[in-house]
């Protein structure tokens, strides 16, 4: 989709992209680590993995941990993975890779399927760096902005295809998968989000509900990845972390001093038991 932008927008994001391989077998992206880079893929093809179940696919065109910005946010620094990102075989819905048996009146012959092995290409943005050049230049901000949409609708295409090509197993548990995927995704974009001022949420309000309205993201969804993020919902309104209470805070201490000091004596010899007392 990088097609739809003039040469100029593309040299300006070609110059501080770097291009990365990977070889069939290695790891991209592990589920739950930070990740401070975007990408694109321009060769082969990555599987996105969610607790090792495959959720979808990734294509030559198709971009990786966008995150928020097709509908806007510009947020820098790194976003928590909502799932790993493998480079897997060639998918092939004939044999999938697997042995091919022939028959014939006298034997029956096994022979090994013989398949490319997948190798994928991908630029490489750091994210910060990307948000500060789309924050100072609106026209190129614009421009990726239509191309990333294209890319999502792309996206949804794919995984329909996934259910027509047999690569989902499990429908029911493919589809549970990938909606845990998608809360795990959005609240990564709101822990981001926390990590600034209260002025600065509240600015990204209309970007925010953007993407919630893209991606469906209904108060039930909100107020789950807000409790990932360890906020309510009233608290995000508002900004900012109601501060416990002291006395609740000492009563926990108090708990904790008393259980440690009750685990010490119980497994203390009696010599021992004998000096602290």
């Amino acid at each position: 989709h990088l097609s739809v932008l003039d040469s100029v927008d593309f040299y300006k994001l070609i110059c501080i992209a770097k291009e990365e391989t990977y070889e069939e077998g290695e790891v991209v992206m592990i589920q739950g680590t930070a990740n401070p880079k975007v990408r694109i893929v321009i060769e082969g093809e990555l599987e996105v993995l969610r607790d090792g179940t495959l959720t979808y696919v990734l294509e030559k065109g198709n971009f990786v941990s966008e995150s928020g910005l097709h509908s806007g946010l510009l947020l820098s620094g790194s976003m928590e993975a909502c799932g790993s990102i493998v480079v897997g075989p060639p998918f092939d819905p004939l044999s999938s890779g697997e042995k091919k048996e022939k028959h014939d009146d006298k034997s029956t012959t096994t022979v090994q399927t013989n398949r490319r092995r997948n190798k994928v290409r991908v630029l490489t943005w750091d994210r910060t760096e990307l948000v500060q050049l789309l924050e100072t230049d609106k026209g190129l901000c614009n421009s990726l902005k239509a191309c990333l949409s294209w890319d999502i609708v792309r996206k949804l295409k794919t995984q329909r295809h996934m259910l027509v090509e047999g690569r989902v197993k499990d429908p029911k548990s493919w589809t549970k998968k990938r909606e845990d995927q998608g809360i795990s995704r959005y609240a990564a974009i709101l822990q981001n989000m926390l990590r600034h001022l209260p002025e600065e949420v509240q600015a990204m309000s209309e970007e925010l509900n953007k993407y919630r309205l893209i991606h469906h993201i209904d108060d039930s969804d909100h107020e789950r990845a807000l409790a990932k993020c360890g906020w309510t919902k009233e608290e995000f309104r508002l900004g900012r972390q109601e501060k416990r209470d002291e006395f609740e805070d000492d009563e926990d201490m108090e708990e904790i001093e008393s259980f440690r000091w009750r685990k010490m004596t119980r497994f203390s010899s009696k010599v021992v038991r004998t000096l602290l007392q």
